[in-house]
């Protein structure tokens, strides 16, 4: 009888328990952080903002009679459309939750961490076959299905009841709403189709990854090839993502069959885990000190010591290509952006993007660095040390730094050489500083050193919206009056503005708003460091 007890149960025995307690883990993880209330504000505030993007469709497809700036110019410019189409809005719909499931699949990698990261009693179910009689692939299967199933939960579900109330606003004011209540189960079921093929993708490809090093040089070069394949249109994008192609073909049969075979790659990924990673014992030379050496600069106080063991940890837990990955292949994304937009239009871009356009975005980009510096390690164990949390916060942010100052900086040299923008990379440079201190500072305040948890609440996660996308914006639009600015002149023209012709004298004082609100976010950023010991200096170390 006790041999039968260390006996794995059958697959579909240990698939089923686990789904169900990985659900419940899921929603445990998230309400341990921002309450109930917070995490069902957050379906809540989506579906209202479907809903109003749904009463808004018929201005974004030009349905209510709004004639745009380009009507102006003449018919025949390939480069003048009236507004969106619906096969554009399509695109974006499921681009966008392509690469956001995409981010969420790399789950293969975050077994062995869970082990090494237990403490205080606390684990992690998908860390159970190093501890239990279980064997990995239905345990990870069934994270995929979790991860599926909490997602259309959380935000699929809403995204579909904000427009069911989109088309009610509509019913009952007699606005116009383009948009049928048939349609909306075939809208549900592609999201979900193109979220399941992101997750299998992005856990097949971590599962491969973490299984030799031929497989960690293979992925990336694999996922850059099949980037340039998609960029160049030589396999079209609609024939890449299946949600997508169902939506534009409304070829629905394809729904089951795309459903079924990305549940296959999951499964195929399943198998693919390595199976050591509850054995797997790694060393490492002596590293505290020689990196505590060449901290110099940080005088000898403890800043030096919090900061060297940040560095130590990143090392040893061997996520340190991770994290450069999450912050470099965002660079290269836009990188391939320029090329790609440069490549098509001869140099001759409608939109007048120049350097400074491309410079607020890397210190957008950091707080995904932030998000992995506070995910490599749990601080619980410094509670019975003389730190306090805004001191581990500070070395956090001065590591972040360290550690990605310079790829921005070298993105920025290369982007100054393919836009033959030389003269911009001073301003450029501070742009991008300046972003990245009130980013990461602002993360910091508002976060701690739960990041991926405090976003899903609904107080915090408004606040951070509101924090970035208004500096953010105002520095991209901006940064347009430092280029061509033809489509301001066209748009002045099309609404009758004579403001618009004026862009071209008035551009050294928009450059000087530029600096004005570079130098002002360093300043806030600045603040937000100060205020960090008033937010979380009686807090104690948690993760």
């Amino acid at each position: 009888m006790h041999d039968g007890l260390r006996e794995p149960p059958k697959f579909s025995t240990s698939f089923r328990s686990n789904f169900t307690v990985m659900f419940h883990e899921e929603w445990r993880q998230n309400v341990d952080f921002a309450r109930k209330r917070h995490i069902m504000m957050f379906p809540v505030m989506l579906a209202l903002v479907t809903m109003i993007i749904t009463v808004g469709l018929r201005f974004l497809t030009g349905d209510a009679g709004i004639e745009s700036a380009y009507d102006t110019m003449k018919a025949a410019d390939a480069q003048s459309e009236k507004a969106f189409t619906w096969n554009e809005l399509k695109i974006g719909l499921h681009l966008s939750l392509f690469m956001f499931s995409l981010g969420m699949g790399s789950f293969a990698f975050i077994g062995r961490n869970m082990v090494s990261q237990r403490a205080s009693g606390k684990s992690y179910l998908l860390a159970s076959p190093a501890l239990l009689p279980l064997e990995l692939p239905p345990v990870y299967l069934a994270y995929y299905c979790k991860e599926v199933a909490f997602y259309l939960c959380l935000i699929l579900s809403p995204v579909v009841g904000g427009m069911c109330l989109g088309i009610l606003f509509g019913h009952f004011t007699g606005i116009s709403v383009p948009l049928l209540w048939s349609s909306l189960p075939v809208v549900l079921c592609c999201m979900l189709v193109t979220m399941m093929q992101g997750l299998a993708l992005s856990f097949y490809a971590s599962a491969v990854w973490s299984r030799s090093r031929i497989g960690a040089f293979l992925v990336p070069i694999t996922a850059v090839v099949a980037g340039v394949i998609v960029a160049l249109d030589i396999l079209p994008l609609e024939s890449v993502i299946a949600g997508l192609h169902v939506q534009l073909t409304h070829d629905l049969y394809l729904l089951p069959v795309a459903a079924i075979a990305w549940l296959i790659i999951a499964a195929m990924g399943a198998y693919l885990v390595p199976d050591d990673f509850e054995v797997r014992v790694t060393t490492r030379a002596e590293l505290f000190i020689p990196i505590r050496e060449r901290l110099f600069f940080l005088g000898d106080g403890q800043m030096r010591t919090l900061v060297a063991k940040e560095m130590v940890d990143v090392w040893r837990s061997g996520t340190l290509f991770k994290m450069l990955g999450s912050y470099c292949v965002p660079l290269l994304f836009l990188l391939a952006l320029a090329w790609m937009a440069d490549f098509a239009t001869g140099g001759d871009m409608p939109i007048p993007i120049n350097l400074l356009s491309y410079a607020p975005f890397l210190g957008f980009f950091g707080f995904n660095f932030y998000s992995w510096l506070n995910a490599v390690d749990s601080p619980d164990f410094l509670n019975g040390l003389p730190v306090r949390v805004p001191q581990l916060l500070r070395a956090k942010i001065i590591v972040y730094f360290l550690m990605t100052t310079w790829i921005s900086v070298l993105f920025l040299v290369i982007m100054a050489q393919l836009l033959n923008e030389w003269e911009a990379l001073l301003a450029a440079l501070i742009v991008m500083i300046a972003n990245s201190v009130y980013i990461v500072a602002l993360s910091g305040l508002l976060m701690g050193l739960r990041p991926n948890k405090a976003i899903f609440d609904t107080q915090i996660m408004a606040i951070f919206w509101v924090a970035t996308v208004i500096p953010l914006v105002s520095l991209f639009l901006l940064s347009f009056t430092q280029g061509n600015i033809d489509l301001y002149e066209n748009w002045g023209a099309g609404i009758g503005d004579e403001t618009a012709t004026e862009f071209t004298a008035r551009a050294d004082s928009y450059f000087e708003s530029i600096l004005a609100i570079s130098f002002g976010l360093l300043a806030l950023g600045g603040v937000f460091l100060l205020m960090l010991e008033r937010r979380w200096g009686t807090a104690a170390f948690e993760n």
